[in-house]
């Protein structure tokens, strides 16, 4: 199965999922119900994709940096399993040698608020932040017009997170 016949059942099943919500939602509270269960399943939909967007994004960067741990590569775990061969660090280190160094690694490690962003990029994606802003615009319109309906419109934006997950899932539990 094709990468292209996967986003095409996806799709699909997120189209049925929407459209028997929508239909049920219309069946137990009437067009209220049901714009505000499509307005909860397709805005909470945008923060999925935009999260998992966001995701891949920092992702994709990730393989061609080094990697985050110091764990010895296979060779040195069989020719040296027991760490024999490892050098030792010098056990007499002057204390305030020691604190000094580390305040000044800490002071290089300072960024101000351009390092802070740079840690919280998956928290303040754009995407993100777009798909949030959407979501809270639909429930203002929603009460502003005096048609929201709280449950319709949670069961909805619970839907499509549950789908996406199901999805995933019954994918996993078919795919070798």
């Amino acid at each position: 199965m094709g990468s292209g016949s996967g986003l095409a059942a996806f799709l699909a099943f997120l189209a049925f999922l929407a459209a028997v919500g929508g239909v049920a939602a219309w069946w137990l509270e009437g067009l209220e119900g049901a714009l505000n269960y499509e307005a909860g399943f397709f805005s909470a939909l945008l923060v999925v994709g935009a999260s998992a967007f966001g995701y891949w994004q920092m992702t994709a960067g990730a393989a061609d940096e080094a990697a985050h741990h110091a764990l010895p590569d296979a060779t040195e775990r069989i020719d040296d399993p027991y760490g024999l061969w490892e050098e030792e660090e010098e056990g007499t280190q002057d204390v305030k040698e020691v604190l000094r160094q580390e305040k000044e690694r800490l002071k290089r490690n300072r960024k101000g608020l351009k390092g802070w962003l740079k840690n919280a990029k998956p928290a303040l994606s754009l995407y993100r932040l777009g798909a949030y802003g959407l979501l809270a615009a639909g429930i203002l319109w929603l009460i502003r017009d005096e048609r929201f309906e709280p449950v319709a419109y949670l069961l909805g934006a619970g839907a499509a997170p549950l789908g996406v997950a199901a999805y995933l899932y019954a994918r996993r539990a078919v795919t070798p």
